[in-house]
């Protein structure tokens, strides 16, 4: 009689850990992200505008290269996680130990997650350094040609300090974490059934349009029973862009960020039980 082995998280923090280590050492995704902090570190250089408009410019600019990076890494980096395991052969000696599938495919989703997390810290970073950079010059410039604003240095000082240092741009990044997030479980849940990361990468990308214009996609196929159904099933990705907001100064209510963060955690809850199901009756 075959022994039952518990769950246990020491296992997935293992698995989680180590997915993790691969992941950064990867070349595809040290190059995605040297390649966002350059875009971020230029953002602060552009100075054509008003004080005003160069702020505007930089976080909606850097909060877009966040995203769009952050969603290569995240579809990238999970669509390699089961094909790769499954090339080098390496997932049967570990599913040949006492690890059960559900605690492999969760580690490794931890993994993606831990990987997601690093990527929008080290970009968050360069983007608070571009934004204090820009802030100390444009009040530099206004103490330096004062006769070029309508206030006083001090006042025009202020009103700097006050939109380079938006408090919602944390909340920005908060939502942006957890559509990346979302995303991975999207591909974690295609590399389920799919050993081409190419195919993974192309159905989730699909489903990262989809979401986003999921009010445009719903009136389009209306008419086709499947495709409408489908389109209902597709996370609504639109709700965790809150960019223009934050550009236009528009206040964002914690109880919205919570709302949408808690949409995105149970979308990404059932995606991953959805795929374990399927991993757990997959031949291998």
């Amino acid at each position: 009689m075959t022994e039952r082995v518990g769950f246990s998280l020491g296992r997935v923090g293992a698995i989680a850990l180590n997915t993790f280590t691969e992941s950064v050492r990867q070349k595809v995704f040290n190059i995605l992200l040297l390649v966002a902090l350059v875009f971020i570190t230029t953002a602060s250089f552009f100075s054509q505008f008003t004080f005003s408009e160069q702020l505007k410019f930089v976080k909606d600019f850097c909060l877009g290269t966040i995203s769009v990076f952050g969603v290569v890494i995240a579809i990238v980096g999970t669509s390699q996680l089961l094909p790769s395991e499954l090339e080098n052969r390496t997932l049967y000696t570990i599913l040949a130990k006492p690890v059960r599938r559900f605690e492999f495919l969760l580690g490794k989703f931890l993994g993606s997650v831990l990987l997601i997390f690093l990527s929008l810290l080290m970009m968050s970073v360069m983007f608070v350094a571009a934004l204090l950079f820009k802030e100390n010059r444009l009040i530099a410039e206004a103490y330096r040609n004062p006769v070029a604003y309508e206030l006083p240095p001090a006042d025009v000082a202020k009103q700097i300090r006050a939109e380079a240092r938006d408090p919602d741009i944390v909340k920005g990044e908060l939502l942006i974490f957890v559509k990346l997030s979302l995303l991975a479980a999207v591909t974690l849940l295609v590399s389920t059934f799919s050993t081409s990361m190419i195919f993974n990468v192309a159905v989730t990308f699909m489903v990262f349009f989809i979401g986003h214009l999921r009010a445009v996609a719903t009136e389009m196929w209306a008419q086709h029973r499947v495709l409408s159904r489908l389109v209902t099933v597709i996370p609504d990705l639109g709700a965790f862009n809150v960019t223009d907001d934050i550009r236009l100064g528009n206040a964002i209510p914690w109880d919205h960020v919570a709302g949408v963060a808690l949409y995105g955690v149970a979308y990404t809850v059932v995606l991953v039980a959805v795929a374990h199901f399927v991993f757990a009756d997959r031949e291998l």
